[in-house]
């Protein structure tokens, strides 16, 4: 009686691994695939959306130029991480942000002003991976530039040696190491050489 029982228990449990194997096979999927999709599945790393790498007239991403500070910590920007930091600027320090990823480490770094209410100012693009929709980004050639944005005027700023497109809302940190540094205060947009590279890019 009990080596009967026995039995039917152990059938039992083959039958019900038969059907499962035969259901995986009927859906493509081996035992191997099933737990490494599992094991993928949890241990997934959210990948950046590629839309919030777009510059565009203010703003990049989802992050614009005006957003409340409090609005913007608020997003859900998964893959990308927040971060405080200070910057100095003509001697004084500034609180401002870094939005980064493990792809883009250098990130875009947001400064504030607060005149009441902490709002965003303006964006410092640092990483290449930020382009606009005309593929203008960090290592662009100045002539690529003047391409899709008319340049006003050049200038030396705190941030570099800038080309300022005011119709784009852009400007350009120019490579300085390209530039004549007898000059460099004189320079116009008709004195740039093509080949010179962005460096940075600001939004304002």
């Amino acid at each position: 009686m009990l080596k009967n029982l026995l039995y039917a228990i152990l059938l039992g449990v083959g039958m019900a691994a038969c059907l499962a194997d035969r259901d995986d096979a009927a859906s493509g999927i081996t035992s191997e695939e099933a737990i490494a999709t599992e094991v993928t599945s949890e241990d997934a790393i959210p990948v950046p959306n590629p839309a919030e790498f777009l510059i565009a007239k203010g703003r990049v991403g989802s992050i614009r130029i005006g957003m409340p500070i409090d609005e913007m910590r608020q997003l859900k920007l998964p893959g990308l991480q927040l971060k405080d930091t200070t910057l100095r600027l003509e001697g004084q320090n500034y609180t401002a942000h870094v939005l980064s990823s493990d792809i883009s480490p250098s990130g875009l770094v947001i400064e504030q002003q607060c005149e009441p209410t902490c709002q965003v100012w303006r964006l410092s693009i640092r990483d290449d991976d930020y382009k606009t929709a005309q593929g203008i980004g960090i290592g662009s050639k100045f002539s690529e530039v003047q391409q899709h944005y008319p340049i006003d005027y050049t200038a030396q700023g705190e941030a570099g040696f800038v080309a300022v497109s005011k119709a784009a809302g852009f400007s350009f940190v120019l490579d300085k190491d390209q530039l004549n540094k007898i000059q460099r205060n004189n320079l116009k947009p008709e004195d740039i050489l093509a080949n010179t590279l962005v460096k940075g890019i600001l939004v304002y």
